[in-house]
């Protein structure tokens, strides 16, 4: 008979449900796969419609690291095996969806992970039992009747269901699940497409070449990654009907609230929308009817959750209208010990990548560590220092963040790592770079999971690191803008747009002081910039200060400049008075003019 009771179960074997098997596997664990179709990673085989990912696949990227080129690597799982890299799959740098299905059936054969296929979960039940580490009981039924049992539920179920908008005479519309790819279908007819994402886009950018007018409506502004640096905006990729639109290629884009859509007797479809226009004299709102449409295709994103799988004992809380559950710090739902995991994630994640392999990968095996630690009393992983060498932390601290892709692609401070510091005595002033004591370095911890734990914020030396950029600070500049370094001399790098290490130093849960070493075009300290400069040193020295203030260790006093001295001199000439007042003035130019636009004041 065959075994339906386990610790683990994973509901899906899509990209997230393979990664936590992997994992499981790797660590011994009692665990299976459900996945409901014939194979797993089933998703691409249909999708994306168009079949062309924007996960990138650049395989060349001059350092040699494994770990560094998984930075540029947004399609492999995580696995020690180098053969199994989704670099030996394609050549493309946007491949076809199909490889990935090739990809994920291989991985999963390759380590033999306990996946059972054709296996639909129509219902999930819960038990509330009295074990102190194991307070629940999951009941699990397919379509066949079958009953499985577990401890711990993993949802990874990943787009499950369009998420459609509340408009009357919406069913007149084709959805982006289903909508024909056949061009001919399009040839000279005018079309609206429903959404300012990827997704409609991609309908968009299909259809460019075929249809007389292709008009995509949006309730919000339309936002593009290169502004943003999050990869779940609209990508350049995508983006030729916007191009065609600012070159008045009759495609065009329209910031709206579509109220209704009507079928006309001759069978064109009439859209009545509502526009708030700011902008006119006096300003108010317009309801406008635009009709004629032979087409209407509603791509409007996805819900990562199919809420009536799960019964009133598990039924877990939502948000954003249904299309994400609400997660907590380390993916736990509203219901104890009910997980979810893949491009959920992003429900409580905006900024990083975690809507995406290249970024869910590293939380999935940050998840199954914490699930071991919480459940099986496994050790999360550490490296452990048993004196305090200022050299030797300084240079591991610095090619962490030269190398690591975890908290590249988690940036933003989203996953972190956290250094416990235990000096046997602190010292102010003897200046020795070595001191009596240890530290614990723990790898790719959630930042806000960290900031809640009692053990960490309890001890009275900690840092905890992180890769971020600073784009935010720049909200007014454009992305052709990004084009020269931030300053680099200032001890704390902060007015710099490229991502950097961040370190935080705490003393019993109180922040001390936010450390940003600077910032490069390859994200590592590790190496030269500029010919003549005193990296990677300056970023060594860096953070040797920072420890000197935070233990007291050493001197506190190494050189942070970028340049020495004499190199300063013959590489930096500094702008006369009347140089810098003339950019002032051409840049207050640009903004009033700007400001006048927006206001409707330049005739």
């Amino acid at each position: 008979m065959d075994k339906t009771d386990y610790e683990y179960i994973v509901i899906g074997a899509g990209p997230a449900g393979v990664q936590m098997a992997y994992c499981m596997e790797k660590a011994g664990k009692d665990y299976i796969v459900l996945e409901r179709n014939d194979r797993v990673g089933s998703f691409y085989q249909k999708y994306p419609r168009h079949r062309t990912l924007i996960s990138i696949n650049k395989k060349h990227n001059y350092f040699k690291e494994k770990e560094f080129n998984l930075r540029h690597d947004w399609n492999s799982l995580l696995c020690d095996e180098d053969d199994m890299s989704f670099f030996n799959y394609s050549d493309d740098l946007f491949p076809n969806a199909g490889l990935l299905v090739d990809y994920l059936s291989d991985f999963s054969k390759k380590f033999n992970l306990k996946v059972r296929l054709n296996t639909n979960i129509v219902k999930v039940h819960r038990e509330a039992v009295l074990d102190r580490r194991h307070p629940s009981r999951f009941t699990i039924t397919d379509q066949s009747g079958k009953v499985f049992t577990c401890k711990v539920l993993v949802v990874g179920t990943g787009p499950v269901l369009p998420h459609n908008p509340d408009i009357e005479g919406i069913e007149v519309a084709d959805t982006y699940q289903e909508h024909s790819l056949d061009l001919k279908e399009y040839e000279n007819k005018k079309v609206l497409i429903l959404g300012g994402g990827n997704s409609a886009f991609e309908c968009a950018d299909h259809l460019a070449g075929s249809a007389a007018m292709i008009h995509m409506c949006t309730r919000t502004p339309v936002k593009l990654a290169w502004d943003s640096h999050f990869v779940g905006h609209l990508r350049a990729v995508n983006n030729n009907v916007l191009d065609m639109y600012h070159l008045k290629s009759l495609h065009a884009l329209r910031q709206c609230d579509t109220k209704k859509f009507v079928r006309e007797a001759d069978g064109t479809i009439t859209q009545t929308f509502e526009m708030e226009l700011p902008h006119w004299n006096p300003p108010g709102t317009a309801t406008f009817t635009s009709k004629g449409y032979d087409k209407v295709i509603l791509a409007t994103g996805w819900k990562f959750i199919n809420i009536d799988m799960f019964d009133e004992t598990c039924k877990p809380e939502t948000h954003t209208e249904g299309k994400y559950v609400v997660l907590d710090e380390h993916w736990q739902s509203t219901v104890p010990d009910l997980y979810f995991i893949g491009t959920v994630m992003q429900s409580r994640d905006r900024r990083a990548a975690s809507g995406f392999i290249h970024g869910f990968r590293y939380n999935v095996r940050t998840l199954s560590h914490m699930l071991g630690a919480r459940y099986d009393d496994d050790q999360l992983p550490r490296k452990t220092f048993q004196s305090l060498d200022a050299e030797e932390l300084s240079k591991f601290m610095l090619e962490r963040v030269s190398t690591t892709s975890a908290l590249y692609q988690m940036g933003q401070g989203y996953l972190c790592d956290v250094m416990v510091l235990r000096p046997d005595a602190i010292s102010q002033s003897s200046g020795d770079e070595k001191m009596a004591g240890r530290a614990e370095y723990y790898y790719e911890l959630p930042r806000e999971w960290v900031l809640k734990n009692d053990y960490f914020m309890s001890q009275e030396n900690l840092l905890i690191v992180t890769i971020e950029d600073n784009h935010h600070r720049f909200p007014k500049m454009s992305v052709t803008e990004f084009f020269k370094p931030g300053d680099m001399n200032p001890r704390d790098c902060k007015c710099t747009a490229f991502p950097q290490g961040v370190y935080y130093s705490y003393k019993r849960g109180v922040l001390q002081e936010k450390l940003h070493v600077g910032g490069s075009l390859v994200v590592r300290a590790d190496k030269k910039i500029f010919e003549g400069d005193n990296n990677p040193n300056r970023f060594t020295n860096k953070i040797k200060n920072l420890l000197h203030r935070q233990i007291g260790i050493g001197r506190g006093d190494h050189f942070e400049r970028l340049f020495p001295q004499e190199e300063w001199e013959k590489n930096y000439r500094p702008w006369t008075p009347e140089e810098i007042e003339k950019r002032r003035q051409m840049e207050m130019t640009q903004k009033m003019v700007k400001s006048e636009c927006r206001l409707g004041l330049v005739e």
